[in-house]
């Protein structure tokens, strides 16, 4: 038996979700190609929160070979925090690509669709910043964010990143399990269609 907890985020909506060690988060791309921004903070502490660069190169003794920091996070590894701490670790990635979510960029914010001649209107920096405002953190404290079913790569022949259509269809989800007491707040990516997307989170009970 399990007990859970649903958020459902409209176009542009954002949540603010707390997390107990062992819960886990499912974030469902409810009809397919959008995005997700995701920022996490040790709920404890929120000074501590995700850094997607110790993430990436998160070595576990675990793998054998030699220590090659990863372009992609997938089931089994685990997001870090900004000590080096294990914050949640991924148990389910359904896409057909796995691991087919973005750790390398930064939100979208009011500045870029201005820059990019774009209506005038919050990005996920400030669809963040707005879900966790009730904890007592301000724009400057959002980490940069694990963008999830984002398919984002590097076109190393003329050196920078491309955006291309996502690969997560109707139903898709990706699943964490937090390892400490988290903060996860999200952002359905105005960038994107903005179709629904949904989370649950997950508590097994004897």
């Amino acid at each position: 038996m399990a007990m859970r907890r649903t958020y459902q985020l409209g176009p542009s909506g954002g949540a603010a979700v707390e997390l107990a060690p062992g819960q886990r988060l499912r974030v469902i791309d409810t009809l397919g190609g959008q995005v997700v921004d995701m920022a996490v903070f040790n709920l404890d502490n929120p000074r501590e929160k995700l850094s997607t660069s110790y993430s990436r190169s998160r070595w576990d003794p675990a793998i054998e070979g030699s220590f090659h920091p990863r372009d992609r996070l997938s089931v089994g590894d685990y997001l870090m925090s900004t000590l080096n701490r294990e914050m949640l670790r991924i148990t389910a990635d359904t896409p057909a690509v796995k691991g087919m979510h973005d750790v390398h960029g930064r939100m979208c914010n009011r500045r870029l669709y201005r820059s990019l001649g774009r209506e005038e209107q919050d990005g996920c920096h400030e669809i963040i910043t707005a879900a966790v405002a009730d904890y007592g953190l301000l724009a400057e404290d959002i980490p940069d964010t694990m963008d999830l079913f984002m398919n984002y790569h590097h076109d190393c022949t003329n050196g920078w990143w491309v955006i291309e259509d996502g690969v997560s269809g109707a139903g898709d989800y990706i699943e964490f399990e937090a390892v400490m007491n988290c903060l996860v707040a999200l952002s359905n990516c105005p960038f994107f269609d903005g179709t629904a997307i949904e989370a649950q989170v997950l508590e097994a009970v004897a």
